[in-house]
């Protein structure tokens, strides 16, 4: 019973706290600090040649290579596609008075595109994230003598930790109707899940460490537009302009949340789905438009923006969060492809990219808003037998600021893609 009333006080802290943003003076580890707003920190990668070339590729399009980003694209469609990425990422952040360095790995997203009718109808199935919230966050207190029943001040440590997220499965078609204008369609079924783990760290022995997992799971159902437009010959002979827009309508999230805590290994139900109902959600419209220009079968530049309606979004009790707002993502970047032959060098069999990319982020904390800046780079290496080909990309940014007690971070991420592009489903015929 002494036990059951030394774990009061902690329960309430657990309870009440368990959403409470981190402060200025938090250790941070696991990943990116501000993945724990909202539905964590949200994912750009559309396709691995876009990456290299820091844009959202929505104007972009690559026979031997899927992309995400434009469902129009999939009309485009010769080979059938087959693409997976693996990514490292390292954040090293500083806040006014301690830093931190950690590694998050994740993978996807996973897709596979198929025409149906070869440069005419394609379709697509893609498993992709949309969101992360990946973090560990401690914070040092302490109670007074007559706040607690050990006689003297007890010192503790609160640490929250975040996983989780929302991946989208994606089913969708392209068709071409005229010989420079394709359109597609996308509807796509969103799942997640976010976790909240608090735990408390005594300096007491006679208090034994309290932990609470809060997880609120999403669902819903997405729609989204495309189309794309390409013109050959257009400002001098072999050269090609492209343009692509794509719009994702707003997703009502169905959301479900319980609480609970690990006792002698085992997870029990503190409260359960019904005592809070059920809650909705809001994932923000998403639209993107962009420009590719080829001036020659070798050079292409490409530019779009990306634009998200985070001001509108509505947490578990369908209120909006006054920390977010609209994110706009601009990126700018090309690629070179040598002319292969036989004679060249070892240098010419790969494909060089390079971009930079500007994000105004979809936060906005102490009147400060939470940008990034990147540098992308990357390379491709085909097959010399095959249409198939490994990318390998990397980042360097910087997120955030250390102005007005938050927190700057600085990331690289290292991308390593797999795409295999063949010809299927061909009658063969005996000579």
């Amino acid at each position: 019973m002494r036990r059951f009333a030394k774990s009061i006080p902690v329960l309430v802290i657990l309870i009440t706290g368990i959403c409470i943003p981190a402060s200025a003076q938090d250790v941070w580890r696991g990943g990116s600090a501000y993945s724990h707003f909202g539905l964590g920190v949200p994912h750009d990668f559309r396709a691995s040649y876009a990456n290299g070339m820091g844009v959202h590729g929505v104007a972009l399009h690559d026979t031997r290579v899927p992309s995400i980003a434009n469902p129009a694209a999939w009309s485009r469609a010769i080979f059938t596609n087959v693409s997976g990425m693996f990514e490292i990422s390292s954040y090293d952040a500083t806040s006014l008075d301690t830093e931190y360095r950690s590694t998050q790995f994740q993978t996807g997203p996973f897709q596979v595109v198929m025409p149906i009718t070869r440069d005419r109808l394609g379709i697509t199935l893609s498993i992709s994230p949309l969101t992360s919230s990946r973090f560990t966050l401690q914070n040092q207190y302490s109670l007074a003598p007559e706040e607690n029943h050990s006689g003297n001040e007890l010192r503790y440590v609160i640490e929250n930790r975040g996983t989780g997220g929302i991946n989208k499965i994606e089913l969708g078609f392209g068709y071409r109707i005229t010989r420079n204008f394709s359109v597609g369609y996308a509807p796509s079924l969103f799942l997640g899940n976010i976790n909240r783990h608090q735990t408390v760290f005594f300096d007491n022995a006679d208090y034994r460490p309290t932990n609470l997992r809060e997880s609120t799971s999403h669902y819903g159902f997405g729609n989204r537009f495309g189309i794309y437009y390409q013109q050959r010959n257009a400002f001098r002979q072999n050269d090609r302009v492209i343009f692509g827009a794509m719009v994702s309508l707003p997703v009502n999230l169905v959301s479900e949340r319980k609480l609970e805590s690990r006792i002698d290994f085992n997870d029990v139900t503190i409260r359960p789905p019904s005592y809070y109902g059920d809650g909705e959600a809001t994932y923000p419209l998403e639209a993107s438009a962009g420009i590719s220009y080829n001036p020659n079968p070798f050079i292409q530049i490409s530019t779009d923006v990306l634009y998200q309606n985070w001001s509108d979004y509505t947490n578990f009790n369908g209120e909006a969060e006054e920390f977010l707002k609209d994110r706009i993502r601009v990126g700018l970047g090309g690629q070179f492809v040598p002319g292969r032959r036989d004679a060249s060098g070892f240098l010419s069999n790969f494909i060089y990219r390079l971009g930079v990319s500007y994000d105004t982020g979809n936060l906005k904390l102490n009147n400060e808003d939470i940008e990034t800046f990147t540098i992308h780079g990357g390379i491709s290496i085909p097959s010399s037998r095959t249409n198939s080909s490994i990318d390998i990309n990397a980042e360097y940014g910087f997120r955030g600021t250390e102005t007005a007690g938050l927190i700057s971070e600085r990331i690289f991420a290292l991308k390593v893609s797999f795409n295999l592009s063949e010809l299927m489903f061909i009658q063969r015929r005996l000579q």
